[in-house]
């Protein structure tokens, strides 16, 4: 008995078994049986929601095998670097995440891969599902939409299926090509009900797998890993640097979503007040720049670092711009009660001499 879903197929079964999002199914059915009259779509939801079984379960139907037929092509890039993918015989799966800084390379060559083995199989229509496309490279993304248009020279139609967490960024020319397709959060008695287990009480749940496979040791991690950057960074006074620079990998090695930790980190200090509102502005320039180097350049490691560090010292200026009010104020008080003590003896001594 296997574990977990592996293949097309125990993904299938699985949203049959449990299907967590049958208010889609209206929308599914809307669409044409008939390959070449599918849209372009976007599968839309938070992490863990369940997108890539619905998009399994979506394109079954226009798989002769029903998605039985199963196998991973593997493309050796400048050879040095082997990219593994999986196919079926009516799709192409494509990790955004996976392609490195080389992306708009490496996909542009995976793509015209695609189109090759397409002609050989002497079918028509086939879909490419780019997973984790929040994750695009930037300079690919610019480009992306050529990669839509139609081929007619080739005698080929291709549907791109896009599963990401976030619409934001995508550029009006890739929405216009596209039907988006939303799927939330389940509530928790939708959790209670699949796993049989009343006793569930956190709402805060990244994972369906993580439930049924009762393995909540890895997100609990992460959260540690997360609280000892933050703790670093408020005793920064005390920072040992391969320490913090193990920490910083942990968030690598662990997968852990940069954007999500950086804003639970940020939002922390301003909570505590180690970060006030005349720093908001330098916050937000500072997480701009990081992003757009992290995005384009290699060793993010290192432009993680330097966030951190610019959070240290935005963190420590703040801290000593306070200590001057502070004692500014501390001798705006003592004056005060200087002149109010000089004020009452020379009362006192007027008093005196009027009494003599």
């Amino acid at each position: 008995m296997k574990y977990l879903e592996t293949s097309f197929v125990d993904y299938i079964n699985a949203v049959k078994k449990n299907n967590i999002h049958k208010n889609k199914e209206p929308f599914f059915q809307s669409i044409s049986n008939n390959i070449s009259e599918v849209p372009n779509l976007i599968f839309y939801g938070p992490s863990g929601v369940g997108k890539y079984s619905q998009m399994l379960n979506f394109i079954k139907r226009y798989s002769p095998s029903e998605l039985k037929y199963e196998r991973k092509i593997t493309y050796k890039y400048n050879n040095k670097y082997d990219y593994t993918f999986k196919i079926s015989d009516i799709h192409f799966e494509i990790d955004m995440e996976l392609l490195g800084c080389n992306a708009k390379i490496l996909f542009n060559n995976l793509y015209y891969h695609i189109l090759d083995v397409c002609n050989s199989r002497q079918r028509i229509n086939n879909i490419i599902v780019c997973k984790n496309f929040h994750k695009i490279h930037t300079e690919l993304l610019e480009n992306f939409y050529s990669y839509m248009q139609s081929i007619e020279h080739k005698n080929l139609n291709l549907i791109f299926i896009f599963l990401t967490e976030q619409v934001s960024f995508l550029p009006s020319i890739i929405l216009k090509r596209t039907k988006i397709i939303s799927f939330s959060k389940p509530n928790l008695s939708i959790y209670k009900k699949i796993t049989k287990n009343k006793e569930i009480s956190n709402t805060n749940i990244y994972n369906l797998k993580d439930i049924i496979s009762k393995n909540n040791q890895t997100d609990v991690y992460k959260k540690n890993i997360v609280k000892k950057i933050y703790n670093t960074l408020i005793n920064y006074k005390k920072l040992e640097f391969i320490k913090f620079r193990d920490n910083i990998y942990d968030l690598f090695i662990y997968d852990i979503n940069l954007e999500e930790t950086i804003f639970k980190i940020i939002f922390e200090l301003i909570k505590n007040k180690y970060i006030d509102k005349k720093n908001y502005n330098d916050i937000v320039f500072e997480n701009y720049k990081f992003l757009k180097y992290y995005n384009n350049n290699y060793r993010p490691i290192t432009h993680l670092e330097l966030f951190f560090f610019k959070i240290i010292k935005i963190i420590k200026e703040n801290q000593e711009e306070n200590q001057e009010e502070n004692q500014e104020e501390n001798q705006e008080e003592n004056q005060e009660e200087n002149q109010e003590e000089n004020q009452e003896e020379n009362q006192e001594e007027n008093q005196k001499k009027n009494n003599i």
